[in-house]
C-alpha cells in the first residue's frame, strides 16, 4: 500500500454567524487546497474544530469533500475520540461514503495507558479496511504514544502511517531511525516539515498550506531533490509565518488569513475564539512579505 502523498492539509470548517457548517464554501476550499500542491486532505482532525462538529456535520464534510475533489486527492478521515465506541462509529461512517483512510488521534482526556492505546487502535483496526493514520500529539492529548507501543502498532495493529506532533525531535528522531522503513510518518508540526523529511518522512500534515501549499510543496520537492540550499530559502521564509499562524490557538489565525485573503470562513466556535488586533496585523504582515 502507498503512503498518502507529501503535503497533506489538515482543513478547517467554514461556518456561517450562525454556527451552521458552509457547506459551498467547503467545496471550494477542498478545490483551492488541491489546486495549490495538496496531496490529500484531512477532514474532521483538530483543525477543522471537530470536537463542535455533528455526525451530520462528519457526514457533509466527507460527502462534499469527496464531490469535491474525491478524483484528485486522497482523503483521510480524523474519526478517533476519546472512546473507543463512538471512534469505531465515526470509522464505519467515513467508510461507508468512501473516504480513503482514517486518522486516530491518541484517546484525550481520560489518559490511558500503553496497552489501552495498543488495544483502542486494535479495536478500531478489526471493525474496518481502512487504512489507519495515528495521530501522536501528547500536548493535546495527555499522553505520549511511546516508541515500543509504536512498534506494536506497526507490527501487531497493521498501521499505515503515523502523523507525529509530538514537539520533541530528539523523540521524532528516533521514531524515523526505527521505522521509516515500516511505516509512513508525516510531520504534525509546520515549522519541523523539513527536520522531518531529510530524516526520512514521507512528507507533513500542515495547516500552513491553506494559505502557502505551493511553496511547502516546492520546498518538499527541493529537499527530495538533495537542493538544500533553495529548500533552507524557503524554509526560512515561512518559519516567521508559521509562528504568527500558531501565535493564538488554532484554528482561528488560519480562518482570518482565509478570510481575509480568499474567501469568508467564518470565526472558530467557541470555546476557540478569533485572533487579537495584535495578530491579526502581524499575520497581515507576515503573510504579505511572502507573497511579495
Amino acid at each position: 500500500m502507498d503512503h498518502f502523498g507529501q503535503l497533506l492539509t489538515a482543513a478547517i470548517t467554514p461556518f456561517d454567524s450562525n454556527g451552521v457548517m458552509e457547506t459551498d464554501t467547503f467545496w471550494r476550499l477542498c478545490k483551492k487546497l488541491v489546486g495549490e500542491g495538496s496531496d490529500g486532505i484531512v477532514l474532521t482532525g483538530t483543525t477543522a474544530e471537530s470536537p463542535n462538529l455533528t455526525e451530520s456535520d462528519r457526514l457533509n464534510i466527507y460527502s462534499t469533500a469527496k464531490d469535491a475533489v474525491g478524483d484528485k486527492s486522497k482523503l483521510i478521515a480524523g474519526t478517533g475520540t476519546y472512546s473507543t465506541k463512538e471512534s469505531i462509529h465515526f470509522t464505519k461512517l467515513a467508510e461507508e461514503i468512501g473516504m480513503d483512510g482514517i486518522m486516530i488521534v491518541t484517546p484525550y482526556y481520560n489518559k490511558p495507558s500503553q496497552i489501552g492505546i495498543l488495544k483502542h487502535f486494535e479495536s478500531i483496526k478489526n471493525t474496518t479496511e481502512l487504512p489507519i493514520m495515528a495521530y501522536n500529539i501528547p500536548g493535546r492529548t495527555g499522553t505520549l504514544i511511546e516508541l515500543d507501543t509504536i512498534e506494536k502498532l506497526i507490527k501487531d495493529v497493521g498501521i499505515h502511517s503515523i502523523k507525529d506532533a509530538v514537539g520533541n525531535f530528539d523523540f521524532s528522531r528516533e521514531e524515523l531511525t526505527r521505522f521509516k522503513d515500516d511505516v509512513f510518518i508525516y510531520s504534525g508540526d509546520d515549522a519541523l516539515t523539513k527536520n522531518f523529511i531529510e530524516n526520512g518522512a514521507v512528507g507533513v500534515v500542515s495547516v500552513a498550506s491553506h494559505l502557502v501549499g505551493r511553496q511547502i510543496k516546492e520546498m518538499i520537492n527541493l529537499i527530495l531533490e538533495n537542493k538544500e540550499t533553495e529548500a533552507e530559502k524557503i524554509h526560512q521564509m515561512l518559519l516567521p509565518f508559521i509562528a504568527a499562524i500558531f501565535e493564538e490557538p488554532s484554528p482561528g489565525p488560519v480562518k482570518y488569513l482565509l478570510s481575509e485573503s480568499w474567501e469568508n470562513v467564518g470565526k472558530p466556535l467557541l470555546p476557540m475564539t478569533d485572533v487579537s488586533l495584535e495578530l491579526a496585523k502581524k499575520l497581515n504582515d507576515q503573510y504579505t512579505k511572502i507573497n511579495i
